[in-house]
């Protein structure tokens, strides 16, 4: 996976943006920030990111649950990967991968904070493989292939 990669980090701990962005800068990754979930939204219509690091429970009108809806109801967006990053297990006592909730936040992938900064540099590569397979086989394309072959079995009909 080639360097200079362009991720957007979505999380309200501006201590946690400045660290983690200087982490990831210097192992070649270009990083674009928003400290709420509005400015997320916004930076990553404009940047188009090859991932998005994304804090699920911010203190901000958007959360991250929200972000990640924004994400993937936009089909100019929904394509881009997803790694959700929340406290939830040190904060509440509830660790997400027990308890997920996919229909409503569909991240590729979940890191629990304090990141292990390792399994993140792991993290983005096998996001982004696995962003571009769903993208090389959208569901839309099959279910066009599917429409056109009934179209054209309905024309072969007496």
């Amino acid at each position: 996976m080639g360097k200079d990669l362009k991720i957007v980090m979505v999380d309200d701990n501006t201590d946690f943006l400045f660290t983690m962005q200087t982490f990831l800068q210097k192992n070649g990754f270009v990083i674009l920030t928003a400290d709420d979930g509005q400015k997320g939204i916004d930076l990553i219509k404009k940047e188009r990111p090859d991932v998005v690091l994304l804090d699920i429970m911010m203190e901000t009108l958007f959360s991250g649950f929200e972000v990640c809806k924004a994400i993937r109801s936009d089909d100019d967006l929904i394509d881009i990967p997803i790694i959700g990053i929340s406290a939830m297990a040190g904060e509440l006592d509830i660790n997400y991968s027990q308890w997920p909730d996919y229909d409503y936040f569909k991240p590729d992938a979940f890191l629990d904070k304090p990141v292990d900064r390792q399994r993140l540099l792991q993290l983005i590569p096998e996001v982004i493989q696995k962003a571009q397979k769903r993208k090389r086989n959208p569901k839309w394309k099959k279910e066009m292939e599917q429409h056109w072959a009934e179209k054209a079995s309905q024309k072969q009909r007496p």
